[in-house]
């Protein structure tokens, strides 16, 4: 418990801080601001979540003509997922999605702004015309593409729930989890299945899967619905939990992470898709997965 607890508390001492060197940058002073858009500061306030109703931006200021001319490719990410974004013992934003933005400013010929900022406003500022991109972990379902569109799967997974050892045979069944509390993030994934799935049960809806992690331990919530590769890192590095025995379901064609850009910029989602295809074949996403799983192991933090 004093491990999880700790690691939520660094996590949340360092978001924001700056990267170094060649790494991506966090939060930085990129100005993308038009007559047609709005201030971050705007869009974050005005939008909790992926939500139609945000601030609209200028897809015409963020093709890909438009991101080389400016020199700097902004990328919005949420560091508390590992292993596809976590902050490294420097507070340099690392892990797939990381690794995954990097190549995509090096081939624009551009620098890398990642913005670490809460997983609410992801989608938003991106939506809002404050960043390029979001690489965050991100599911391409039907909500979130009513905001932003989604480029094809970069890296697929399921969904289960984790729960703690000695509450496997207690909650094994979804009547077993009627009226108990089930912990998720907010605004991910994950919160619309607890809803659809497990309209019986309360749903704890935190900022960070961290946060959940601390709340299943400490005894607070029954499970956590989360997704089986993050699920699998904080069974390394938690002790006394285990994935349960109650199913998630998911759609396929959604069960996996996708980039968002901004609705209507055909042109940027067309680079993207034509880039994932070639990073596929080439292994590299599965390169940069498999490193992030080590660094997270190596450095004990999920």
């Amino acid at each position: 418990m004093k491990k999880v607890l700790s690691m939520v508390l660094a996590l949340s001492m360092v978001l924001g801080l700056a990267a170094c060197g060649g790494e991506p940058q966090v939060n930085s002073d990129v100005d993308l601001s038009t007559p047609e858009s709005v201030s971050a500061a705007d869009s974050t306030s005005t939008a909790a979540s992926d939500s139609i109703d945000a601030p609209q931006g200028n897809p015409d200021e963020h093709t890909v003509e438009a991101i080389k001319a400016r020199g700097t490719l902004v990328v919005t990410t949420e560091a508390g997922y590992a292993p596809f974004e976590f902050l490294d013992e420097e507070g340099n934003v690392v892990g797939l999605d990381a690794s995954l933005a990097a190549k995509l400013a090096e081939d624009l010929g551009v620098e890398l702004d990642m913005q670490n900022i809460s997983f609410n406003s992801v989608v938003p500022e991106v939506q809002a015309g404050n960043a390029d991109m979001a690489i965050a972990g991100l599911t391409p379902n039907p909500e979130r593409k009513q905001s932003v569109d989604m480029s094809e799967i970069y890296y697929g997974g399921g969904q289960c729930m984790l729960v703690r050892e000695e509450d496997y045979d207690k909650y094994s069944t979804p009547e077993s989890l009627v009226g108990e509390t089930l912990a998720t993030q907010k605004a991910a994934l994950q919160e619309t299945l607890l809803g659809e799935q497990f309209p019986d049960s309360e749903a704890l809806l935190l900022p960070t899967f961290p946060q959940c992690i601390a709340e299943l331990v400490a005894g607070n919530c029954a499970a956590v619905l989360i997704d089986d590769t993050s699920a699998e890192q904080y069974m390394k590095t938690t002790e006394g939990i285990t994935i349960g025995a109650v199913p998630v379901e998911t759609d396929p064609s959604i069960n996996g992470n996708s980039v968002a850009v901004m609705k209507g910029n055909t042109d940027l989602l067309e680079w993207v898709n034509e880039r994932i295809a070639e990073y596929q074949e080439q292994g590299l996403i599965q390169q940069w997965f498999d490193e992030a799983v080590a660094l997270a192991d190596t450095m004990g933090i999920e």
